[in-house]
């Protein structure tokens, strides 16, 4: 049951850190300059898996 519930947890994660995602490429979108919505998009495009790999990374002091 325990698995089941941190999976659950997990995902709820994964799926605001999508939603979020989302949030900001429009706002990318929304940039003057093709220049500025390209590092936008740059900057926004990493996916959870990535981000949550580095933010480990960083809470245990360590380089990603």
């Amino acid at each position: 049951m325990l698995p089941l519930i941190a999976a659950a947890g997990l995902s709820g994660c994964s799926l605001l850190y999508d939603i979020g995602q989302e949030r900001a490429l429009d706002q990318c979108d929304r940039a003057t300059s093709p220049q500025d919505r390209t590092a936008c998009r740059k900057a926004n495009s990493e996916s959870y898996e990535d981000y949550e790999k580095r933010r480990q990374a960083a809470k245990e002091g360590r380089a990603p």
